[in-house]
């Protein structure tokens, strides 16, 4: 053992990681064919003519306000049309943005302490009204007696709400032929989610829009414990295709309904991305059908700003985000509101309790 403990550590875990056999397929839950993961198992994505016209969907959140009994978020959905390098502008207004709070309520059930979360929405315009999910929709109960876990509770409302304007695009932006991205993968976390998720899967499958799913980043390991996209990348050196897919599984997890590939969109991109397509859609598709979906998201992956990444996704995001000085604004506004309340200054208690460490962070920062 040196001195140095952090020499110590990279050169043990730089051994340990590289004596790992390498077993090239996706660890999963699901009960859907895996594949073997090999350069033969890549396909090239050839060029298209003429590309599909393609929606993009993202949402965004940020806390304003929180406690350990309440929690106060702004949330804003967006969605995008693009043809190509060509936007098309929709008929509807493409943002949605609303504010929501959750409250935590605590009951004792057959003996057992229960935690109850319900959820508030609160549209910015009565048009935003139209694509928010309905607020029995977002109630959930836990055993847990450790309230309100931050990051997960944040993404509830807006993560439902992506779904509920997906359908409204698929309804009224779409046509068949054309196809609709959703930000992440097809796979559902929350309870109640799997609704929402299935009206939009069965009105596609009606209307015949093709729906996607492109994840960033992805937490999956192989069998051998790899990460996932990087193992597939390492692979990918010994495939001489500028732009490819490789087929991963018919699902990851049962609450997953995507058939799941590797892919890369530009030659000169750093990056290899976990991408879907709904199950059902992907078993019609010919070599070639499935050439054109994906020679449509190549031809959208021009843009320098992330080269090799749908610049329809990166409009997206980049109108759902909820940036740092909007946070900062908005807290003002909910604090300006809140002194002209009295009973929020016995509330104000509730707040406090978790903001000494931000104030310490300030003080010592």
């Amino acid at each position: 053992m040196t001195d140095d403990p952090v020499k110590s550590l990279i050169e043990e875990l730089g051994a340990h990681l590289s004596q790992i056999e390498h077993s090239d397929i996706v660890l999963n839950n699901g009960k859907g064919k895996q594949f073997l993961i090999k350069p033969s198992e890549f396909s090239e994505i050839k060029s298209v003519d003429t590309p599909k016209k393609i929606a993009f969907v993202d949402g965004g959140d940020g806390p304003l306000e929180e406690s350990p009994n309440f929690l106060i978020t702004i949330n804003r959905i967006y969605f995008s049309l693009f043809q190509g390098k060509k936007r098309i502008k929709p008929k509807s207004n493409p943002r949605v943005q609303f504010f929501s709070y959750v409250t935590s309520n605590i009951s004792t059930v057959d003996g057992k302490k229960n935690v109850t979360y319900e959820t508030r929405l609160f549209p910015h315009s009565a048009e935003d009204k139209k694509y928010l999910p309905a607020e029995s929709d977002l109630t959930s109960s836990t055993e847990s007696t450790t309230v309100l876990q931050g990051a997960r509770l944040n993404s509830l409302g807006r993560r439902f709400a992506e779904w509920q304007l997906a359908i409204h695009v698929v309804e009224s932006e779409l046509e068949k032929g054309d196809m609709i991205v959703m930000d992440g993968s097809l796979q559902t976390n929350f309870k109640n989610e799997i609704k929402y998720a299935n009206r939009l899967y069965d009105l596609a499958i009606r209307k015949g829009v093709i729906v996607c799913g492109l994840a960033k980043t992805s937490r999956l390991v192989t069998e051998s414990g790899d990460p996932l996209l990087a193992r597939i990348a390492e692979i990918a050196e010994d495939v001489s295709y500028e732009n490819w897919y490789v087929k991963v599984a018919e699902e990851v997890s049962s609450d997953d309904r995507g058939f799941m590939m590797a892919v890369k969109f530009h030659p000169k991109s750093r990056f290899v991305f976990r991408f879907e397509i709904l199950r059902e859609q992907f078993a019609e598709m010919s070599p070639e059908d499935l050439n054109l979906v994906l020679g449509s998201l190549v031809a959208n992956s021009q843009d320098v700003s992330m080269i090799g990444y749908p610049y329809g996704a990166i409009d997206a995001d980049r109108f759902a985000q909820v940036r740092r000085d909007e946070l900062s604004m908005y807290q003002g506004f909910i604090l300006s509101e809140k002194l002209r309340h009295p009973e929020w200054k016995r509330l104000q208690k509730y707040s406090a309790s978790l903001g000494a460490h931000d104030v310490l962070n300030g003080v010592t920062s």
